[in-house]
């Protein structure tokens, strides 16, 4: 498989989007529930895997999200980011489909950036429940699910934003394909 370097530029300039995007403070939307803040780093993750496809969400959403984990300082849960945000980015892209000279049709899209928003909550309920367990059994569950509404919240957003941003784009037809 040759992958262009167009391609490859592209994917990298999606990797900084989620970076700074997920990184940045001013970019937080605060929340009262766990962990304190939203962030729309998934629907650049969603962005990237729509218009890239699969293999460019799954490196732009891995490497991109565990960078800010990293960043922020938060080592300990860049792993998990870093499988939890690269299976989101390949299912959004694997679903939408998007096929050379096609734009991906509107249901497809609907479908890929809600699986994507069900693959954090899914994600990092398993993911997280398998780290806690390791620190403090009796706690792990509770953790687990208050963080739940959390990030039910941020990928629905997250979703909605992603699907909106690239129907915008496809109306405007700036790009004739990005695969």
């Amino acid at each position: 498989m040759k992958i262009s370097v167009r391609k490859i530029v592209l994917t990298a300039l999606m990797i900084a989007l989620v970076f700074i995007i997920t990184y940045l403070p001013f970019l937080h939307i605060p929340s009262p529930v766990p962990p304190g803040y939203f962030n729309i780093g998934d629907a650049a993750i969603m962005i990237a895997a729509i218009l890239l496809g699969k293999r460019s969400g799954l490196v732009a959403g891995a490497i991109g999200s565990a960078l800010a984990d990293i960043a922020y300082g938060a080592f300990i849960f860049a792993p998990i980011t870093f499988i939890v945000k690269g299976i989101e980015g390949y299912v959004v892209g694997a679903v939408a489909g998007r096929r050379e000279g096609q734009r991906p049709a509107y249901a497809r899209r609907v479908v890929a950036v809600v699986a994507g928003a069900l693959i954090i909550v899914a994600g990092y309920f398993i993911l997280e429940l398998t780290f806690y367990r390791m620190i403090d059994n009796s706690l792990a569950i509770a953790a687990i699910i208050s963080e739940v509404p959390g990030n039910l919240v941020q990928g629905g957003a997250s979703a909605v934003f992603a699907y909106v941003f690239t129907a915008i784009l496809d109306r405007r037809k700036p790009i004739k394909s990005l695969n």
